[in-house]
């Protein structure tokens, strides 16, 4: 080896140590940066030189600034932090409806039912008594507000959740247009070793942003750049990405789908948008009709026995409801009912002077009704309540198991992707100290060639 080649090869070291140091200054200055990943310098032996003697080394080479990131503890965490979306919103769209219908207290419907009924009760004791009649109309309004008061809730629930919905697709299209931004970045200033690690952390964040709205499939590209799949669906390739668009469900509520695709796009459970579609075309809508399928019963109960009885006039087949209101938005009195208490039947007999009927109305409440699958009126109710306190108690359940889960997995990302400080001062004294040598290496080359120059000098005088 010549004393230049030594020399070539203490300057390879005193270059590549130099910035392996500086990019251990770049992980301790981020060592709290968000998103951040430890970065690695990739160090390798030079090409070595060939000779008739066998080969000889050059020296080291810096290759490229690589993250140390585990793809597999990537993945764990946005599978997580899907549930863990998905579970939040079920429990907070849920917890208006619970609020809602306000089950048990004195101003739910399950009250005004009971008030009702029990007004009959003492109409029956004195079936000529106005301020028993005029008390059974209060309690039967009463009754017929609240229904309305929470059918109202629920389609103000709904659109609130149609609302969520196209918020939260303008975010996705908004996060998927910018990963396609950094992955024109990436592919412009990785190089030939594709390697632009600040800008792909900066991509993985928005990807964990990602992975709480929609379920998140990366595909990693040879050049640096990536693929991200929602379900069957390409929303980003590279630099070219896809916008979703919330348009109607064929079966009612609200989905989402990829614009210019008449289909809509398959978000699983996973994720606020899946768990918002589910909620708009499958949850919401069954507890509005399970509430309606309770009015109709009432109105459809209670019509049918009053029909039978008499007013204290002689009149019968009056009905109580109106007819047509057949869901809790519609419910209403009758016209004949309606501000008239004298049309109120309370008699079984033509003389209208007994309270049987009356009495037969106030019962009504707890008979089995077919329409109801054999419940009561009042059973119907209370079922529908508690369906709908079981499944804000489930979701909230979802969501602490989401979270333990969600904050495991980024406890082991963060542990093998982050940055110990104290690692990195450990690591820095060892370049410092291989700096240090191909210093001293410059030193005893540049002596060598002295004294060689030297020598050279007294041999020519």
């Amino acid at each position: 080896m010549s004393l230049v080649s030594l020399l070539s090869i203490a300057r390879t070291a005193l270059l590549a140590q130099q910035r392996a140091m500086s990019v251990t200054g770049q992980n301790v200055a981020n060592a709290q940066t968000p998103g951040y990943t430890r970065q690695v310098l990739d160090l390798h032996a030079a090409d070595p030189l060939w000779t008739p003697h066998g080969t000889v080394g050059t020296g080291v080479e810096a290759g490229a600034v690589v993250r140390m990131r585990d793809t597999l503890l990537d993945t764990a965490y946005r599978r997580s932090a899907g549930g863990l979306g998905s579970a939040t919103t079920r429990q907070g769209t849920l917890t208006q409806v619970q609020n809602a219908v306000n089950e048990p207290s004195d101003t739910g419907v399950a009250a005004a039912l009971d008030q009702m009924f029990a007004a009959f009760g003492d109409l029956a004791t004195d079936p000529a008594s106005r301020t028993s009649r005029n008390l059974v109309l209060d309690k039967a309004q009463t009754l017929v507000d609240r229904l309305h008061t929470l059918a109202a809730s629920l389609a103000g629930t709904a659109q609130d959740t149609a609302t969520a919905m196209k918020n939260q697709a303008a975010q996705v299209n908004d996060l998927t247009r910018r990963i396609g931004e950094l992955n024109t970045r990436i592919l412009a200033a990785g190089g030939p070793e594709h390697s632009a690690p600040d800008l792909e952390d900066q991509r993985d964040v928005l990807i964990d942003q990602l992975s709480g709205m929609v379920p998140t499939q990366v595909i990693q590209h040879t050049d640096g750049t990536i693929a991200i799949a929602v379900g069957d669906t390409l929303l980003v390739d590279g630099a070219n990405t896809k916008t979703l668009d919330v348009r109607a469900a064929a079966g009612g509520g609200s989905t989402v789908g990829v614009t210019g695709d008449p289909n809509p796009l398959d978000l699983g459970n996973t994720g606020s948008l899946g768990a918002l579609v589910q909620l708009s075309t499958v949850t919401l809508p069954g507890q509005q009709a399970q509430l309606d399928q309770f009015a109709s019963a009432l109105a459809t109960e209670v019509n049918a026995l009053h029909r039978t009885g008499y007013t204290p006039a002689g009149a019968t087949g009056i009905d109580f409801f109106d007819p047509a209101g057949t869901t809790a938005a519609s419910i209403r009195l009758s016209a004949a009912v309606q501000g008239n208490p004298d049309s109120i039947a309370a008699s079984s007999g033509a003389a209208g002077s007994d309270g049987d009927l009356a009495l037969q109305m106030a019962g009504l409440g707890n008979q089995p009704v077919a329409s109801l699958g054999g419940l009561t009126l009042r059973g119907a109710y209370d079922a529908f309540a508690t369906g709908v306190a079981s499944s804000v108690q489930q979701a909230g359940q979802d969501v602490d198991t989401q979270q333990a889960l969600t904050d495991n997995a980024d406890a082991q990302r963060q542990s093998a992707n982050g940055v110990s400080v104290d690692e990195e001062m450990t690591v820095l004294i060892a370049q410092q100290q291989a700096y240090s040598a191909a210093a001293r290496l410059v030193q005893t080359a540049n002596d060598m060639i002295t004294e060689v120059l030297n020598m050279v000098g007294t041999s020519g005088t």
